[in-house]
């Protein structure tokens, strides 16, 4: 029965699906695959149940998973490490020759060593027509001279992240998807380029994961700052945790008190349109609308006339200007 693998190949991971027919494998399991460009090794990521596929299009990168990897598969795989150090110095030696503006990166052969794959980085094209005549008499092999971006250069050399952890592009994510500043604003985030940015000096991966559950509070939430009725008592927002669902209220006694978003409702002024805010207590009748208008009025207007009730004004800083982009377009040349 046909089983539905999923492989991490290379150093600069990609993930490929295989229908493998008679191995089966355990994820982080390292095995030796036949591919479009020689033989390699990939790491098993999952392996689907019987009868699930997976929609694979275009033409297949993996032919074949040959075995895993044995002993003697993984000495191989010691000297060919000790192999890519010396070709990044060898290789780096011959940049500097030639004097181009390119910052070399990381070297990787194939299994086999039908190929050498070298990563570099640069910041506009670069003409290389003759390193790669020196690379290819000094490795008597294929070269391949893959430009990559900020991103991948982090995902490709990894690292600690702000968390203290191993940043997420080289520990598990296998793509970049777009950020934007609005994402931070909507997790009630300082905008502060420093603490926004990742190592690659771009808006960090992680404001992403959790955005879809700010978003699902659009619209059923008041802004911090906004006037807002508890029973009889009438305050501000002065705290909203989106993980906890839980809203601080401050009153003018300052006092705080601290209600389930689950509870927070909204009326709308009949005349204005505008948003009312107020705390529904499941044991009491909800209030009129006359009465919580009375209400939001009378205390904006004393707040607005007395000097010492605090005054809350809603202040949005400067979005940094950051590039947005998931990644750059990555360049390949072959020789």
């Amino acid at each position: 029965m046909i089983r539905y693998v999923s492989l991490r190949v290379r150093k600069l991971p990609l993930v490929h699906w295989f229908a493998e027919p008679r191995l089966i494998l355990e994820p982080e399991q390292k095995v030796l695959i036949q591919t479009t460009n020689g033989l390699e090794v990939a790491t098993v990521l999952r392996m689907l149940p019987e009868g699930r596929t997976v929609n694979i299009t275009g033409m297949p990168f993996i032919k074949e998973i040959i075995r895993a990897l044995t002993p003697k598969d993984k000495e191989m795989l010691l000297e060919i490490s000790d192999r890519e150090k010396d070709a990044f110095k060898r290789s780096k030696l011959l940049v500097e020759k030639h004097k181009l503006p390119m910052k070399l990166l990381k070297s990787e052969y194939l299994f086999d060593y039908s190929r050498l794959i070298l990563y570099y980085k640069a910041d506009r094209k670069v003409d290389f027509r003759e390193l790669l005549k020196s690379l290819a008499a000094a490795f008597r092999t294929r070269i391949e001279l893959r430009q990559i971006g900020v991103r991948d250069e982090t995902k490709l050399l990894g690292g600690i992240g702000c968390c203290g952890k191993t940043v997420c592009c080289a520990q598990f994510l296998h793509s970049f998807h777009p950020v934007s500043t609005k994402m931070a604003k909507d997790q009630n985030l300082g905008l502060n380029p420093t603490k926004l940015s990742g190592m690659c000096s771009r808006l960090l991966c992680c404001l992403s994961y959790e955005h879809a559950h700010y978003l699902s509070f659009h619209g059923k939430c008041p802004k911090l700052g906004s006037v807002i009725l508890i029973g009889e008592e009438i305050g501000w927002v002065n705290d909203i945790n989106y993980i906890s669902e839980k809203m601080a209220i401050a009153l003018p006694d300052r006092r705080k008190i601290h209600q389930p978003l689950g509870l927070i409702k909204v009326s709308k002024d009949p005349n204005t349109g505008r948003n009312l805010w107020w705390v529904n207590d499941p044991n009491k009748k909800p209030p009129e609308i006359q009465y919580i208008m009375k209400k939001t009025y009378e205390f904006e207007s004393d707040r607005s006339h007395n000097d010492n009730v605090p005054k809350i004004v809603q202040q949005e800083q400067m979005a940094p200007e950051l590039d947005e982009t998931p990644t750059e377009p990555t360049e390949s040349e072959e020789f």
